[in-house]
């Protein structure tokens, strides 16, 4: 029902430009939702290489971040200043404020909130950065799809800050009208463009976000501010949050613990679309679910060291496999299968009541066994383990 409201008032709430857009000439919006639910709205503006972008933030709170900035020629970020801000309480009530700066091919963010400012420095020129705005992050794919190359096959690198370092960040043309966008750590979105090489839709599903977006007018912000706002005080529950959680057990002396984070259902359609088949999942949100073990586990007579892995599956509408990975500290988008220690198959079988938020659990059976599982929605994934061979 909310989407359909925002839908609609910002229908009515437009500005359209009366002139033609054209690359590095624009003005735009791009809605993000998640299932049913919008999570950001935003206007983008280009001209030449200068560019404005204020985001709304849905969830848990109304969140506002305004940039202004400057591009490279070749779309790598030159200037950008910036601050986030919650209107419900007032308008000057800013969360931080930020600024970057590149001199002589090294990035300086600078971010604070008034009372204790931070600068760091990266010997980097840089696309995105996870500390410049809140979700204006997943924003940028709207600006930067204007310096994409013009080759289909040919690819742009930069650089992605993220967790205080710099990751390489890739803008690849694969069609007339597609874009590869993105970095490990943030996932790959695909970016449709129209004949005009216009943005006309974000597919982020897989990424670290699993959200799409759809582009469109020019809008009226302060409206779309006032409209989150009187919705955010008749649902004050409404948010978007992955619960951090872990399961642990002892069976035959063998301590094992699964650390890992929850996401909703959100009366999405899961398996074969926010999880999509064929392809590595992080089975769970946010960093990798992770495994501990203080002895050795054997899954269908397997050695599995003791130690810590990083948990993935590949689940496929015919049965999953399940992988242990030796980096056991990761960001869940960051699988690398050079590090994958041990895959095996797992049977899956559908629930008789679909299960809101995804569960890890391990179930002991007798004195020398067990059964690990993850739950979610309407299907079930399970294998079972020894402690001896």
């Amino acid at each position: 029902m909310y989407r359909k409201i925002i839908f609609m008032g910002l229908l009515l709430l437009s500005e359209i430009s009366a002139n033609a857009q054209k690359l590095h000439n624009l003005r735009g919006s791009l809605i993000y939702t998640l299932g049913p639910d919008t999570t950001a709205i935003g206007d983008f503006e280009l001209k030449g290489n200068e560019f404005k972008l204020t985001v709304v933030s849905m969830s848990p709170y109304v969140n506002v971040s305004k940039l202004t900035g400057v591009f490279f020629s070749d779309g790598q970020l030159k200037r950008v200043e910036g601050n986030n801000y919650l209107p419900a309480r007032d308008k000057d009530s800013r969360v931080y404020n930020y600024r970057l700066n590149n001199d002589q091919d090294t990035t300086f963010i600078e971010t604070g909130n008034g009372k204790r400012n931070i600068i760091r420095k990266y010997p980097v020129k840089i696309m995105v950065a996870n500390n410049l705005g809140g979700d204006a992050l997943v924003f940028m794919p709207a600006l930067l799809a204007n310096f994409a190359p013009e080759k289909i096959g040919d690819s742009i690198i930069s650089s992605h800050i993220v967790f205080n370092s710099a990751r390489k960040f890739i803008i690849k043309k694969t069609s007339s009208s597609k874009l590869l966008m993105g970095s490990a750590v943030m996932g790959m979105f695909t970016v449709f463009l129209d004949q005009n090489g216009r943005l006309q839709s974000v597919d982020g599903i897989g990424t670290s976000f699993n959200i799409k977006g759809t582009a469109g007018p020019y809008l009226n912000i302060d409206s779309v501010i006032a409209i989150s706002i009187r919705h955010q005080q008749q649902h004050p529950k409404l948010a978007v949050i992955n619960k951090l959680d872990s399961v642990k057990t002892t069976i035959n002396g063998n301590h094992i613990k699964v650390v890992y984070s929850r996401p909703s259902v959100r009366n999405r359609v899961i398996f074969g679309e926010v999880v999509p088949w064929n392809r590595i999942w992080r089975t769970g949100a946010d960093a990798a679910t992770k495994i501990s073990l203080s002895d050795p586990l054997y899954f269908n007579g397997k050695l599995l060291p003791a130690g810590s892995y990083s948990i993935f599956t590949i689940p496929t509408p015919d049965g999953w496999t399940l992988i242990f990975n030796q980096q056991a500290n990761i960001w869940g988008t960051e699988h690398n299968a050079a590090y994958d220690l041990l895959k095996i198959p797992i049977q899956t079988r559908y629930l008789d009541q679909p299960t809101e938020m995804l569960t890890f659990a391990i179930i002991p059976t007798g004195t020398n066994g067990g059964i690990l599982s993850v739950s979610w929605d309407k299907l079930k994934a399970l294998v079972n383990f020894t402690t001896a061979p």
